[in-house]
């Protein structure tokens, strides 16, 4: 700027022309209105006029999100694991999840071992559209250790 004296004199105008224009137009409650339109405008103007300091570039090795080597399987490469792994945290909260969800899976894999009466450990099915607690985690761990231990 050639005249930055000016230029304050001219805002610190404008600044006041702006603040007496709301309180002559609407009182307390126009002001109050200038006041925020004007704050804005200031905000804007010194956003678009000041300049922060300049980005770094970045080498070529740093291109990775996450340098760390990446590992040779991940869950998402199985999604029968993590649907088998979701169920059987739904089944603790629910009977009706349990029911749905996970006593069909395990009666399939159970019987595909030649154990079907490994999945009756936790206890008769309940009711159609009955809900209640799930299953406890003891139970489950049970069924699934027999599963794969090949007890009976």
């Amino acid at each position: 700027m050639r005249h930055p004296r000016l230029a304050a004199a001219a805002a610190l105008t404008g600044t006041g022309t702006v603040l007496a224009a709301g309180y002559a137009a609407a009182g307390p409650a126009g002001l109050v209105d200038a006041a925020s339109v004007l704050t804005l405008g200031i905000l804007i103007v010194a956003r678009g006029t000041l300049r922060g300091p300049a980005s770094r570039p970045v080498p070529a090795e740093e291109t990775r999100r996450d340098p760390r080597p990446r590992p040779a399987v991940r869950a998402a490469d199985f999604p029968a694991y993590a649907k088998i792994y979701s169920d059987l945290e739904w089944a603790q909260m629910s009977r009706r999840d349990y029911e749905h969800l996970l006593r069909p899976t395990l009666t399939r894999l159970a019987a595909a071992l030649g154990r079907p009466d490994v999945v009756d450990l936790a206890g008769p099915a309940g009711p159609a559209g009955s809900d209640g607690p799930g299953v406890d985690r003891a139970t489950l761990e049970r069924i699934v250790g027999q599963l794969e231990r090949g007890e009976r």
